[in-house]
This record gives structure tokens, sequence and C-alpha cells, in this order.
């Protein structure tokens, strides 16, 4: 496990004699870089990756005396926040969810004293939690987004990514927002703001540092993180390519280093660097995340920036510079119906799809809102009847093919967790772009938190400024539309720095791993075949491995299954490894 932690327990009040310790309670691992702030009524622990806060001390101390629990998340870089006062103790991480909090009630009752942590694994272990086999077959079946509160452990609880838990000296608790997204400017009006974020975000980094490694893939995210280190020191750029992956994107990253005088160092890959292998020794990830299927082509193309104070990536890029097509259905929502289905019928003539049918899907998922498309995704389930074609625009809720993997049990449970989160998590009158771009925002910087245990082995410290609160606030101050292209790629890049050069700016293709991926896993067929008849969501009567595995023996010729695939395998090797980790530890 990453040695970049800290777990604690409940509220930590003044003694009778007055005296505050900020840590009492509090457990930091060995890794983790720790600021503590304090005066007479307030304690501030600053813990992770963050700027000094200088001169604003005293301004981060009052705001921890008053309640203002927000103002404590501002500062640059990516943190956790521990706060106390004599009235209550806040715990927080980020707006993205990428520094999580988890936490579990005393007991697992809901009443006693309160634990928390960084680490949902180390929280599992300490308490002897297991995985929650219905929670990973709901995700597998349709996607973790709607569960934003639960973890892959039983009773082991999230504190999901934007919010804060603030326990009270009575011993109650509660989730405090402090996302601080107020999506009101137009693209024009946010981008000097998102341009300055980003900029501090990579140049305060890199001349903290002096050399940092970086990805150079050849895609926008990853190309303007290198151009903008390469301002400010010097970087180690490295890329992976293999016969099976884009040589438009090699090309790019080609002229990328080129651009900013640099060596691209390139990690050629084979056989032994495809995806969906795995090694019995590799470490546990914090809870099933895809690298855990390529950590050979990791460790391949990393080695060059091996050792490097810090790797800059551009995970996240996606999701912070670019809206989805959720705005179509949101502005149906606003009744700009107009304008929807004049940007859906030019997007869709554009890719030689129908415009009649994509306008009906749009219009459909802004007419059924969240609740109901969770309540009929829970009917589809159950009975049987589900369409897994994804239906080329944004829904609220999609099945994918493991809906037909789960046996009628598993199908009946996760039914009822759909139904649960219809009553309780999902907002009636939610806007699409906006729990899009939140979802989508949470689901990618969980897969970056829960990769850190795979970090070690890389010898490399992967650090992700597009997940930064500064960053993320900057972007999602602009609307999704303003932020949507459908003829430029990721217009808040050109807008923001048009230093970029056009040849990067106006890329409108990107090269696609879908080649690379369906090669590993026809290579390492009959590997996944035995993980996944043997796991432990079969054992447990959850899986039916039949359709599953004809879905693998097919997956050569049919690509639509891959996504499922490659998410049921993940899971399933997790499973298996934190099966056989649990047993190491209880050997020893």
């Amino acid at each position: 496990m990453s040695e970049e932690w800290i777990s604690g327990t409940g509220p930590a009040f003044r003694s009778p004699s007055g005296a505050v310790d900020a840590l009492r309670g509090i457990t930091v691992g060995p890794g983790c870089r720790v600021q503590i702030l304090a005066d007479e009524e307030a304690q501030v622990v600053l813990a992770g990756d963050f700027r000094s806060p200088g001169n604003r001390t005293r301004a981060l101390l009052d705001a921890a005396w008053r309640g203002r629990w927000a103002e404590l998340t501002a500062l640059d870089g990516s943190y956790w926040v521990v706060a106390q006062n004599p009235r209550a103790r806040f715990v927080c991480g980020d707006v993205s969810g990428f520094r999580g909090i988890f936490y579990r009630q005393g007991g697992g009752d809901g009443v006693g004293e309160s634990v928390w942590s960084t680490s949902a694994r180390r929280l599992a272990a300490d308490h002897g939690a297991q995985p929650d086999l219905i929670m990973l077959a709901a995700r597998l079946a349709a996607g973790a987004e709607h569960w934003p509160h639960h973890t892959a452990y039983h009773n082991i609880r999230a504190v999901p990514g934007g919010f804060g838990l603030l326990q009270a000296a009575d011993g109650s608790q509660r989730l405090i927002d402090v996302s601080g997204i107020h999506p009101h400017r137009t693209l024009t009006d946010g981008a000097p703001a998102f341009a300055t974020a980003l900029e501090r975000a990579v140049h305060s980094r890199v001349e903290a540092a002096g050399t940092v490694g970086a990805d150079v893939s050849g895609g926008l995210d990853s190309s303007t993180l290198a151009i903008l280190a390469a301002e400010k020191g010097t970087i180690r750029a490295v890329t992976y390519t293999d016969p099976h992956t884009s040589t438009e994107d090699l090309r790019h990253a080609r002229r990328v280093a080129g651009h900013i005088r640099t060596t691209l160092h390139i990690g050629e890959g084979g056989v032994g660097e495809l995806p969906f292998a795995w090694s019995a020794g590799q470490a546990v990830t914090e809870q099933p995340a895809a690298a855990s299927l390529d950590t050979a082509q990791h460790a391949l193309y990393l080695q060059p920036a091996a050792g490097l104070p810090l790797h800059l990536t551009g995970h996240g890029g996606d999701v912070v510079l670019d809206g989805s097509s959720a705005v179509w259905t949101a502005m149906v929502q606003d009744g700009r119906r107009r304008v929807a289905r004049r940007e859906v019928t030019a997007w869709a003539r554009t890719r030689n799809r129908s415009p009649r049918e994509l306008w009906s899907a749009v219009t459909r998922t802004a007419a059924t809102g969240y609740p109901g498309a969770l309540l009929e995704a829970a009917d589809r389930l159950e009975t049987g009847v589900t369409d897994t074609r994804r239906p080329g625009v944004w829904t609220w809720c999609h099945l994918g093919q493991a809906a037909h993997w789960l046996t009628p049990k598993a199908r009946h449970r996760v039914a009822a967790l759909l139904r649960e989160s219809a009553r309780t998590t999902a907002e009636p009158d939610a806007r699409a772009d906006l729990v899009e771009q939140r979802s989508s925002l949470r689901l990618i910087a969980a897969d970056a938190r829960d990769t850190i245990p795979l970090e070690a082995s890389w010898n490399a410290r992967l650090v992700h400024p597009y997940l930064d609160n500064t960053v993320v606030r900057a972007a999602f101050a602009i609307a999704p539309a303003e932020r949507h292209g459908t003829t430029v790629f990721k217009p808040l890049l050109g807008a923001a720095l048009p230093r970029l050069s056009n040849w990067l700016t106006g890329r409108t293709t990107k090269g696609s791993f879908t080649r690379q991926l369906l090669t590993g896993l026809l290579h390492h067929q009959r590997q996944v075949a035995e993980l996944i008849a043997t796991g432990p969501l079969v054992t447990a009567g959850l899986l039916d491995p039949e359709p599953a595995l004809a879905a693998l023996t097919r997956a050569g010729t049919r690509a639509q299954d891959l996504y499922d695939l490659h998410r049921l395998t993940m899971t399933c090797q997790w499973l298996t490894a934190h099966s056989n980790d649990r047993r190491m530890e209880e050997a020893c």
C-alpha cells in the first residue's frame, strides 16, 4: 500500500487545561508530507501535495474557527485537510476524489466512535471488512457512479469527491459540500482563469522538483502539460508503443518532443507488455483498477523516468477540458430544444449517424430524469429485458453486457440497489451535464487513486495536475456546453493557451487502444477464462460463467464486449489478489 496516507478517529477536543494536539487520534504514513497550522482557537492539518500557505495561514485558521470549510481547500496542489475547532473536526479530500476519504462507524451499526482513513483498503484491513460482492456486481452491470457513497468493501463508506466529513462533539456527523462548482462563465470569460490555474499547477511543481518525468503520448492533455513543464524545468519525456497502438499518436508525440527540444524515450513493447496480464506478486490496488492489467507496459515505458521526484500525466484531462453529449440533454431540460437539435444533427452528420435516432435518445433521456432512469434500469435488469447496445449519446444509466452475465439472484440484488439509489441519491431535477461531469470526474480520479499502490514497483510518483482543485474549479466554472466541441476537439485548451501550436490544438482525431486491448485479451484468453470461472463472483452464485466466457471466446469479432470484459477481468483479478494477500497476512 502507498505510504502517503492518514488515518484517524473521531474529534479530538480540548483537554481541561485548554491544550489541543492537532494530531491527536491521527496516524500519518511515513511518506506523507504534513504541515500543521494552529492557534488557540483552531487547528488545520494539511497533508499531501500542496503549496505552503504562507501569508494565508491566518485566513485558513479563521476559516476553521468559523466553520467555513470550503475555504480550506483553495490552496494550489492536491491534498487532504483535517481541521478542528472546539465544536467539531472536519476531514476532507479534493473535489475529484483523487484524495479520497473513507470512514466506518464503530461496530458497523452507526453507533460509536467514527474511524476514517484516506485508504479504503487500510481501513478495511484494520476492521476485517470483506469485499462487497453485490456492490461489485452492481458496478459491473450499471457503473459505479450511481453509488458514490459505497466502496468495494462491506461497511466502508466513501466521502464523495467534493464533500468533506464533519464530526461534531456530540458524536453526530454529516457531509459538507466543498466543491465550489458554479458553471456560469462562457468559454471566453473563463479561459484566462483556467490558464492561470493550469500553469500554476504545472510550473510550481516543476520549479520545486527541477527535473520531472512526463507522459508525452501525443494527445492534447499530456502534450500540454509537457509543454508547460518545459517552460520551467527539464523533463524526461516518455511514451509507449507496440505493433497494436496508434502510429498517429506516436507521430504527434515525436512532434511535441521536437517542439520542446527534448528526447522522447519510447518504450517499445512486445508480447510481454500486452494488456490483460498480471503477476502473482504485484501489489494489490486499493479497489479494482484498470492499471492492474497492464503493469508490465507501465514498468517498461516509465523506466527512463524512474526515480525522478514526480511524473506528470494527463489523467483527467478528458473530463476537465471537454463536455460530453450530456450537454444536449441538459439543453432539452432547459427548454433549448432547437439549439440542441441543431447540434445533434450537425454532430450526427459528420459521423455518418442517424440524426433522428440520436435526437430521439436525447429527448427520451431528458424526459425520463435520473431517478426514473434508475427505476427503469432496475425493472429491465430484474426481468432480463435489456438492450446492451450503446445509444451513441449519453444516458443516465446504461446496462452493459455484464448485465446478461449476472445470475437471477444477482440481478435481483442489483435491481434493489438501483431502486435505493433512485430514492436516496439521484436528484429528480438533476441537470444531465452537471451529473455527467461530476460522475466522470469521480470515476477517473478513483482509477488514479486506486492505482497508487502499483507505483512503487514502477519507481514513479504519478502526478495529475488536471485533478487539482484549482484546475477543476476553473474549468467547471465554464458551462459544459461551452467546453463541448462539435467541430473543435477540447476547445478550452486553445482558448486558454493561445501560444499552443495550431497543429496541436487543431487535432480532431485520437488514437484508440481497442486493437491493442483485443490482442491482449486474445493472447491471454486462457488465463482470463480461468480467472473468471474460478473467481468469487462465480463461486458466490452472482455471475453465470457461461455467457461471460462465450463473450470472451468471440472477443476477436465483437469489440462491443471489450469494455465489459475489461472491467470484469480487473474486478476478478482484484478479488483473487485481495484474497491471496489476506491469506499471506494471516499466515504471517
